[in-house]
């Protein structure tokens, strides 16, 4: 009927106006990460700034390699920010794509709710039609013909209830269809709704999608450029080092890896606080700690590199073999044989939250469990893992945290 078609028009049109008025999302963390991404991209366009000039120059030199350490770091934020922007796109994917789902069961249900409820109308509509005609065929008399007819008062009472009662169903008959119709009616609207809001959900689910694309794309991008960055600072910082032994190890790139290692420290001095008293505490030592090679040349500080890059240790740089001491009595907690980050390194557990941890070493002479003595050799020194020459990188650690190293040697 074309009253039900401008019912459901009106109705359409007011849901649409009402999704108009209420689509008031908050993008404060989508805003926060695009702003972290446009001040990374801005250093990276700095750093690659320096580096083109210095290009022109000898690029086997400390400038030039910082230039690249500085991008190299920032290359690093850039797709660690890109990686969680991903991370927020594919949860908001994920939810999209669950109301989907629960909008299209939603359509289903109504649908069938709304068909049910048409065969019933159109089955007492059809009744009721099938009656009006039934009595149009008859000859449909006037209520008061039907009276008048009667042979006593008897029979009009009789028949004056009759008269009452099928007006009444009848009445009853096209309420119950006018009620029906409106459920009908009021469904099919709510049924509009979820189509509406389903096709908006799909639009935006396409939207994000494409976005997400992007962003991977992006990540590959500059994870390509991030590795090519890498492999020529390496390689200049292997031709340095004859020159100056600061860059005794090369930059590292698997950030899980690195993440694994930091882990095992971590839950390895956290079990050994069952079987040492004291394993956790201030850091407090009594006494200072020895110097772990015989040399106290450094060639890299603690905490960073003349580029500004992080260095969490202390380099010594020693011939290789060179004996690598314990820096003071202990529990050998971590013996790893790595070949990258540390290489073959080991973990020495001195109770009240301090541990040492020796790097880089051509042969571990000690294993998990054994209790060493201060000035013990327990390793020979080496260039195994991301090192470009034979060294000790040396760290000091109160529960698994990096301090400044010459804070107790």
């Amino acid at each position: 009927m074309q009253y039900k078609k401008i019912i459901s028009v009106i109705l359409s049109v007011a849901f649409v106006f009402s999704l108009i008025g209420s689509t008031s999302t908050s993008y404060a963390s989508t805003a926060s990460l695009n702003d972290k991404k446009d001040k990374i991209q801005d250093k990276i366009d700095e750093a690659q700034s320096e580096i083109d000039a210095l290009a022109s120059q000898k690029k086997e030199t400390k400038e030039y390699i910082s230039a690249l350490d500085v991008k190299i770091q920032a290359l690093k934020d850039k797709i660690s920010t890109l990686k969680a922007e991903a991370n927020e796109l594919q949860g908001s994917i994920d939810k999209v794509k669950g109301k989907i789902e629960k909008t299209e069961n939603q359509i289903d249900d109504i649908q069938a709710d709304i068909d049910a409820k048409q065969a019933e109308f159109d089955e007492t509509f059809d009744e009721y039609c099938q009656r009006l005609r039934a009595m149009y065929v008859s000859g449909h008399a006037s209520n008061l013909e039907v009276l008048l007819t009667s042979s006593d008062i008897s029979s009009i009472l009789t028949r004056s209830e009759m008269i009452k009662s099928v007006s009444k169903r009848d009445s009853d008959t096209l309420n119950g269809l006018m009620e029906k119709m409106n459920e009908i009616e009021k469904e099919k609207a709510s049924l509009e709704k979820k189509r509406i809001e389903l096709n908006e959900d799909k639009d935006k689910l396409q939207s994000q999608k494409k976005e997400l694309d992007s962003n991977i794309a992006t990540v590959n991008a500059s994870k390509s450029e991030l590795d090519a960055q890498i492999s020529e600072a390496n390689a200049l910082m292997r031709k340095l080092n004859d020159q100056t032994a600061e860059y005794m190890e090369t930059i590292e790139d698997n950030e899980d890896e690195l993440a694994e290692i930091e882990a095992e420290i971590r839950r390895a001095q956290a079990a050994n606080s069952g079987s040492m008293a004291g394993s956790t505490g201030s850091g407090a030592h009594s006494g200072s700690l020895r110097y772990p090679t015989n040399s106290r040349r450094v060639s890299a500080g603690y905490p960073n590199y003349s580029s500004g890059r992080y260095h969490g240790g202390v380099d010594f740089p020693v011939p290789k073999g060179s004996p690598i001491y314990a820096s003071a009595s202990g529990t050998v907690i971590i013996a790893k044989r790595l070949n990258y980050s540390y290489g073959h390194y080991l973990v020495v557990d001195h109770g009240n939250g301090l541990s040492t941890l020796y790097a880089h070493n051509s042969k571990l002479l000690v294993g998990v469990g054994a209790h060493v003595n201060k000035g013990q050799v327990i390793a020979r020194s080496g260039s195994t893992g991301n090192s470009t020459g034979p060294h000790c990188h040396f760290e000091v650690r109160v529960n698994g945290k990096r301090v400044n190293p010459f804070s107790y040697l």
